[in-house]
């Protein structure tokens, strides 16, 4: 009888241990990873909407983009600007804008032009919670026909969001070459 206990308690112990081993860690089980932020660009003036993609699966390890559109816009115009921000490593394809729009409170999308003046002015559309820019939404307005760039970041500020790029991390960084004509 009392190997039969022993024998019992042993195997009981092994199953015990063997689904211990495979519970699954949530917050290691939640990483998200932005492999592509496209800027949805829609005209105003015409109502037509183009999609221009910036996709890097190696951006957390500074790795070279795989793909980077050139965003063409018509001088003279403005333009009312979405962006969509996927996890293309997942499967299925993550789209984490709405995560993002959702913890407003800690993000903010800044983006930078060069040159600074006859490209484009942009404005940011959406607010967080405590009315600070989120930057999902803009508007842009483009001058004469031009090129340059625009460095678009997307940082998180977990610890005092302030309406400026200076606290936090960055989340992903995208350089697009831009073309006003």
């Amino acid at each position: 009888m009392n190997k039969k206990i022993v024998i019992l308690l042993s195997v009981l112990a092994l199953l015990m241990a063997g689904l211990y081993s495979c519970k699954t860690d949530t917050a290691l089980s939640t990483i998200e990873y932005i492999s592509r932020i496209d800027v949805i660009a829609t005209d105003q003036t015409n109502l037509t909407a183009d999609t221009f993609a910036y996709i890097n699966f190696r951006e957390a390890e500074g790795g070279p983009a795989t793909l980077i559109d050139t965003i063409r816009l018509h001088t003279g115009r403005t333009y009312a600007i979405q962006l969509r921000i996927l996890d293309e490593a997942s499967n299925p394809i993550l789209d984490l804008t709405d995560s993002i729009r959702h913890m407003g409170d800690t993000h903010l999308v800044v983006y930078t032009i060069d040159p600074v003046s006859g490209l484009i002015k942009s404005s940011i559309q959406d607010k967080d919670s405590h009315g600070l820019p989120l930057g999902l939404q803009s508007t842009w307005q483009t001058g004469d026909s031009a090129t340059g760039y625009l460095r678009l970041i997307l940082y998180h500020q977990p610890m005092g969001k302030n309406g400026t790029p200076t606290p936090g991390n960055v989340d992903f960084e995208a350089d697009y070459p831009v073309v006003v004509q």
